[in-house]
């Protein structure tokens, strides 16, 4: 569980692809609503149909997910963009999976390179010696809304897998982690006949090892070579693209478990001298105090709304001496102590 919360926040550009996001508004016009209306609900430039800029930040994907329910009616929209969910929306990723040998390497493939389509959330795959976990790993905080990208993620995986393999890909059983809906009958009939839960740790669904090992329909080894290297190539820029200051959280992120990293240590792993990197993160408008700051009050966040992990054990994952030096950071941060913070369940 532990890994699991620092993983969830070790991502650290927070954006979506617009082609992404420009394929749901498109389905939300399929079923009833006006694109000019939807982006305009949303304050998003109508550039964003033509995926321009290529990515937008997360406070955008969720305005647009609120503004899809109001013009639809529909609030099992995410399930709807991730039962028609086509290749071409995820570019030359897509491709790459359509090519892949088996329905498990594109799998794969698509949890490797997932953060090129956004930082949203990811997926996992997980074998067993019998049967296969597919889990949606949280990047960001946690909004009511996002429920809609799980929506999309979850009936993607089936809908997409049986549209590209010899025989359909149903899984044994789908979970997700929010609390059941009102009206629980849509997340039914979509994977049925597999049981539907609510309220698990984790959103996933479990599928017969067989059923991924089945091969990609038309899939061409050469072609899969093709565009995996572009998608290895496409990540590579995506990551250096990132600002210094996504660079320095992102290592204070890989080293915040039981030590405190530095100034000196982190310029070090970033290849440039401590007097550069301040200079660098003023010209951004923060600093090296600050970004660890803001880390260590994200890592506590999710810790305390797990609920079972002591506040002693949290002080000393994030690097302090004492829980009481943590407890007097974490209030001055956030204005409540940890435990009250923790009794009003991470609101």
């Amino acid at each position: 569980m532990l890994a699991y919360i620092f993983n969830v926040v070790n991502c650290t550009m927070p954006r979506v692809s617009t082609g992404i996001l420009a394929f749901r508004v498109a389905i939300a016009a399929q079923e009833g609503g006006d694109v000019a209306t939807i982006l305009r609900a949303a304050d998003v430039p109508p550039g964003v149909m033509e995926s321009n800029p290529p990515y937008v930040d997360l406070e955008t994907e969720r305005r647009v997910w609120i503004a899809m329910v109001e013009v639809t009616g529909r609030d099992d929209i995410g399930l709807v963009c991730g039962l028609r969910f086509p290749t071409q929306a995820m570019g030359v990723l897509g491709y790459a999976m359509a090519n892949a040998p088996t329905l498990r390497v594109a799998v794969e493939k698509c949890c490797d390179y997932q953060r090129i389509m956004g930082d949203s959330m990811g997926m996992v795959c997980e074998r067993g010696p019998t049967k296969t976990k597919i889990w949606i790993e949280q990047w960001t905080e946690w909004h009511e809304p996002l429920r809609h990208t799980v929506d999309c993620f979850m009936a993607a995986i089936m809908s997409w897998s049986s549209a590209n393999t010899p025989a359909p890909a149903k899984p044994r059983s789908v979970a997700f982690h929010y609390e059941r809906p009102a009206d629980p009958a849509p997340h039914e009939r979509v994977f049925a006949p597999a049981p539907v839960s609510f309220g698990a740790a984790t959103s996933h669904q479990i599928y017969d090892n067989e059923v991924l090992d089945q091969p990609v329909i038309g899939a061409n080894r050469e072609t899969f070579y093709a565009f995996e290297e572009k998608v290895r190539r496409l990540a590579v820029r995506v990551d250096a693209a990132a600002t210094w200051s996504d660079r320095v959280r992102q290592r204070i992120l890989a080293t915040l478990k039981g030590s405190t990293p530095t100034l000196d240590s982190v310029a070090s792993e970033l290849a440039v001298s401590p007097r550069s990197l301040q200079q660098r993160l003023a010209e951004e408008s923060t600093s090296f105090s600050e970004i660890l700051n803001e880390a260590r009050t994200d890592l506590a966040k999710e810790f305390l709304k797990e609920g079972d992990i002591r506040n002693e054990e949290i002080a000393y994952l994030l690097g302090y001496s004492e829980e009481s030096v943590f407890s007097r950071s974490f209030k001055k941060w956030t204005g409540r102590t940890p435990t009250q913070y923790r009794a009003a369940g991470g609101a």
